[in-house]
């Protein structure tokens, strides 16, 4: 019997588009009727518009940090009211939730649905998260009916956390996210010239404290590397650090999909995850797709996430020296770089959307 779907997602920018964007292709590969609520603002609106694989995509405005409070008195006063007469002679067999938004358990009651189900991508908080957020996305997972991880280890983590039991948790792994990829892959050249890539919102647990220290070491004893750090959030305490290294480029601003080819496409690039604490990283999988080697700290379930620690090299968490040494690696052995390329882009065919989503048709 055909699932009939409803997908939120009420943000607009990071990964959370595209990997919305592929799960929902996934479930209408394996026959499921997909509709979609998402953010008139979401950053690959096209290609939803575009999409005919899904039967329906409706838009509400969420606003910007300016207006995020119009917006929201908007939504509790009118639009949930508008959502509600649009599809109330609908009943879906289930809401798909991807990510977390203030307005999702509300969102939840709008629809007549079957079963409700979240994706919950950080069991534990990252270090540094307030107490309002976790409140709310506590509520926001225990609202649901089922929880998805993407982590297998977490799941008896959700269980004992937020009292589901295990028969409501469900594992998947993450899958591609091919979207990004917007040219052919440039071919290797030689590892003579290493360039390390930290992508990703600036944020205090992911380690560029470490990743600076351990950078500043390596510069003394190989002068033919480089360092790229790329992404948007508040740069201002890293600044002084990261402004006495050699062979630095700092791009403190948000990367747009279109521009992630500037990145990940260029020859010899090695990405580093130099995380204090993690559940899991958007980052990985588009690295996959580029077949750019991951140099990750051994926390949370980045291990599990590259293939069980098949795939990549692994630090201690907070441990410049550690850091440093498996960032080495890869300049005393410069064949490692060509092996790990060919690992990743055979795990790639592991991670096809219509593969990792046939766990959700069988809850």
């Amino acid at each position: 019997m055909q699932k009939k779907i409803l997908i939120t997602f009420l943000y607009k920018e990071g990964a959370g588009p595209v990997f919305t964007l592929e799960m929902a292709r996934g479930l209408a590969q394996n026959g499921c009727e997909i509709h979609a609520l998402l953010s008139s603002n979401i950053a690959n609106k096209k290609d939803w518009v575009n999409e005919k694989a899904f039967k329906s995509v409706t838009f509400i405005e969420t606003g910007t940090r300016k207006t995020a409070i119009q917006a929201t008195m908007a939504f509790f006063f009118k639009e949930k009211l508008v959502l509600k007469r649009k599809f109330q002679n609908q009943t879906f067999d289930y809401i798909i939730s991807t990510f977390y938004h203030p307005w999702s358990t509300t969102v939840f009651k709008c629809f007549k649905v079957t079963k409700t189900i979240v994706i919950c991508h950080d069991p534990i908080h990252h270090s540094g998260v307030g107490l309002l957020e976790k409140w709310l996305t506590t509520h926001y997972i225990k609202a649901a009916n089922d929880i998805i991880v993407l982590t297998q280890s977490f799941i008896p983590i959700v269980e004992k956390r937020f009292g589901y039991s295990k028969e409501h948790i469900h594992y998947m792994r993450h899958g591609r996210m091919s979207t990004y990829k917007q040219c052919a892959i440039t071919p290797l050249t030689d590892c003579k010239n290493i360039n390390f890539l930290f992508f990703g919102r600036i944020e205090d647990y992911k380690g560029l404290f470490i990743l600076a220290e351990a950078y500043k070491k390596l510069t003394q004893s190989h002068p033919n590397i480089s360092l790229t750090v790329a992404g948007s959030g508040d740069f201002s305490k890293y600044h002084s650090i990261f402004k006495e290294l050699p062979r630095v480029k700092i791009v403190n601003q948000y990367i747009a999909d279109k521009d992630i080819d500037d990145y990940f496409n260029v020859p010899n690039t090695i990405l580093v995850l130099p995380y204090l604490d993690a559940s899991q990283s958007g980052v990985i999988p588009i690295a996959l797709e580029y077949g750019i080697p991951i140099i990750a700290s051994n926390t949370g379930g980045l291990k599990e996430q590259m293939d069980n620690g098949n795939l990549g090299l692994f630090s201690i968490p907070g441990d410049s020296n550690s850091l440093m040494k498996q960032m080495e690696y890869f300049l005393k052995y410069p064949d490692f770089y060509a092996k790990e390329r060919k690992k990743a882009f055979i795990y790639l065919q592991n991670l096809n959307w219509d593969i990792v989503t046939q766990k959700i048709i069988q809850i």
